[in-house]
């Protein structure tokens, strides 16, 4: 397994996570605003498994 991109790929997901709560954290206290949380959900699942499967499986 190549070190660098496994390296790569922690520092991407631990970044991933990071906007990920942030963006529950913000979208839980506006008020007034909708959100496709179906959306937001394959989005943010789409995101985390492109990273996982390129830098942990290096498909």
């Amino acid at each position: 397994m190549d070190v660098g991109k496994l390296a790569w790929g922690v520092v991407l997901a631990i970044l991933f996570l990071f906007f990920l709560l942030a963006f529950v954290r913000r979208a839980s206290r506006t008020q007034g605003v909708k959100y496709n949380w179906l959306g937001v959900l394959l989005s943010f699942s789409t995101i985390g498994l492109a990273i996982y499967l390129v830098f942990f499986r290096q498909l």
